[in-house]
């Protein structure tokens, strides 16, 4: 499954990134809040958010945090369940920045009273998460790869999926090298951005 991938400028070039060529920028098609920057997949259903956010301090550590961050993103009545975490490197960003993975997965409420789901509602969506955390600036950068499952739309790309034993699947697969590469070239151009002390 070959990736492409092109530069992007973020936040009005203040952050610039690499993301697949396929993926387009909602702000085009709908209003985005000035603390976010979504792009969508034009030939799929997956999306990348990258959020800007007042650092995190309680909980105190970077691990809870980072959980904190993902709860904040999932709905209150999704079950969610967090497969795996892990440390990052970020090449263009201060050595000691921490930075941390998260891939996890939440799934819907069946429907109630026996009606069908809705059209397009995935069996479960795969969050790779990124947490960033810039302290000198309080602030925490949190970056998701969005993969929704829609039952009926990509299945060939599901087969044998199977979280416990570590089977994530092609489309999640994919998702964690989109993850990596934005990693590999996210970059700040202005520290002003942030408001608080430079780099």
């Amino acid at each position: 499954m070959t990736l492409r991938f092109k530069p992007v400028e973020l936040f009005g070039g203040a952050i610039t990134a690499d993301i697949p060529n396929s993926y387009v920028d909602v702000s085009n098609i709908r209003e985005v809040p000035d603390h976010q920057e979504i792009y969508l997949d034009a030939s799929g259903f997956s999306s990348i958010i990258i959020e800007i956010a007042e650092r995190v301090t309680q909980p105190p550590t970077d691990e809870e945090a980072l959980k904190f961050h993902f709860q904040d993103i999932v709905d209150h009545n999704d079950t969610s369940k967090i497969w795996r975490t892990d440390l990052a490197h970020l090449p263009h960003f201060p050595p000691d920045t921490p930075c941390y993975i998260l891939l996890a997965t939440t799934t819907p409420p069946p429907p109630s009273n026996g009606n069908a789901a809705r059209p397009l509602t995935p069996t479960f969506t795969a969050v790779i998460l990124t947490l960033i955390r810039l302290l000198p600036q309080s602030t925490d950068i949190v970056v998701t790869v969005n993969i929704p499952h829609i039952p009926g739309q990509q299945e060939p790309l599901y087969a044998n999926v199977n979280f416990e034993e570590g089977n994530f699947g092609s489309l999640v697969e994919k998702g964690m090298r989109i993850r990596d590469e934005i990693l590999k070239s996210l970059e700040v151009k202005d520290w002003g951005l942030f408001g608080g002390a430079e780099e």
